[in-house]
């Protein structure tokens, strides 16, 4: 082989790998693109929703989608969607508290030092928060958090 069908051929086998890459970036995204689209039509169809501002897949025993947002009359409501069955319950947030007041009980509760995700879901027939949090010692921790009252109902920690 001469040099410049080796620079050639190095050339094409890196342009592959960034080819091959990005598809695999692209493909490991798309699913949950594709659920928080649907999950967005569903939350205009069904809750009002207008302005969706919210994503969440809370996963338990059961699967959840949830949107939050305001309706056009800028109330601020969630729906919450059954992944499988595709039954919704609709909240309106009223009085419940924010999602970054339940963010910083529980970093305050459990001494969290990040906080990697909270979602929205049902628990025992009831709305519920599900945050997952990492502590200072690098071990994970979650807490289930009712929607309405903002008490913990739930807290697995140090995993």
């Amino acid at each position: 082989m001469n040099r410049s069908t080796k620079i050639l051929l190095t050339i094409s086998l890196i342009a592959l790998a960034i080819v091959s890459a990005l598809t695999y970036l692209n493909l490991s995204t798309a699913p949950n693109s594709s659920a928080k689209s649907q999950a967005n039509e569903i939350a205009k169809e069904k809750a009002g929703i207008v302005q969706p501002d919210y994503f969440g897949n809370y996963t338990r025993k059961k699967q959840y989608y949830a949107v939050g947002g305001l309706t056009k009359n800028d109330k601020y409501r969630y729906i919450i969607i059954d992944a499988k069955s595709g039954k919704t319950d609709t909240f309106n947030k009223n009085n419940a508290p924010v999602r970054q007041t339940i963010i910083d009980g529980v970093a305050q509760r459990y001494g969290a030092k990040k906080i990697l995700h909270i979602n929205l879901g049902i628990y025992k027939k009831k709305p519920t928060w599900e945050v997952t949090f990492q502590k200072s010692n690098g071990k994970i921790g979650y807490n289930l958090v009712d929607f309405k009252t903002g008490k913990s109902i739930q807290i697995i920690n140090n995993i």
